[in-house]
């Protein structure tokens, strides 16, 4: 049997590997018109969990995650791919830590800079913000995941060019923040960013940790004339002004 390849890369311009070729059934995993089909599905389960479900009830919420998490459970193990495949390791994480924050810190001291410029954004101190990351956290962790190990490894074989790959996965991550501007935006880039980090050292617990100190930062850091408060989907709508 062919030896699987690792995720890792000494070359940053490296695509993420989508793994072994396999015979019989198990080579359609290989296929790249199959792992498109796989981030269409997934796309399509997210916008309407934002637009339609949530909207109806947010009890409803729940059982769409649970069902979300067990689809995406039985791609991986579609594909073969193990923990490291998805980032989640610890060999790995000072280095990927470190550079994951020195990517995001200088924007968000320049969010923090106009901030107080416009004189907006919300008090802040050291205990609020620590508190504000580690509920933000969790939900900073999924959306990495989300990111990486779904739409990035899926489509992988359909967007074999390192930078259009992470373009398109960043272009989908911003689109699941419509219609809520600076966030679309804002997601846009720092997911291109996010793509480069995981393709150089795969880790989602070092991109999870960058991801809430940029959502609480910008939180606290900018009006809510321009953040909207971070709202997504319908919930940035029903706080517009009519």
């Amino acid at each position: 049997m062919q030896e699987r390849p690792s995720i890792r890369s000494d070359d940053p311009d490296a695509a993420p590997p989508a793994g072994p070729r396999r015979s019989g059934w198990r080579s359609a995993a290989d296929w790249p018109i199959v792992s498109g089909v796989e981030a269409l599905f997934f796309l399509a389960f997210l916008l309407t969990a934002i637009w339609i479900v949530q909207p109806i009830s947010s009890r409803h919420m729940w059982p769409a995650f649970s069902l979300f998490m067990l689809c995406a459970l039985a791609s991986h193990l579609f594909h073969g791919e193990t923990l490291a495949d998805l980032g989640i390791r610890f060999d790995n994480l000072k280095e990927s830590l470190a550079e994951a924050i020195l990517v995001v810190v200088p924007a968000l001291l320049l969010a923090f800079a106009i901030g107080r410029f416009m004189e907006g954004g919300r008090s802040i101190n050291t205990g609020r913000l620590i508190m504000t990351f580690i509920s933000v956290y969790p939900w900073a962790l999924f959306q990495q995941y989300g990111l990486q190990c779904l739409f990035g490894r899926r489509l992988a074989p359909v967007f074999q060019h390192p930078t259009g790959h992470a373009v398109i996965c960043a272009g989908i991550f911003a689109a699941l923040h419509l219609p809520n501007p600076f966030l679309t935006a804002v997601t846009f880039g720092a997911g291109y960013c996010w793509c480069v980090l995981f393709r150089r050292r795969p880790n989602l617990f070092a991109l999870g940790a960058s991801h809430a100190l940029a959502s609480s930062v910008l939180y606290y850091s900018l009006p809510p004339s321009i953040t909207h408060l971070m709202r997504v989907g319908p919930g940035y709508l029903t706080d517009l002004p009519f």
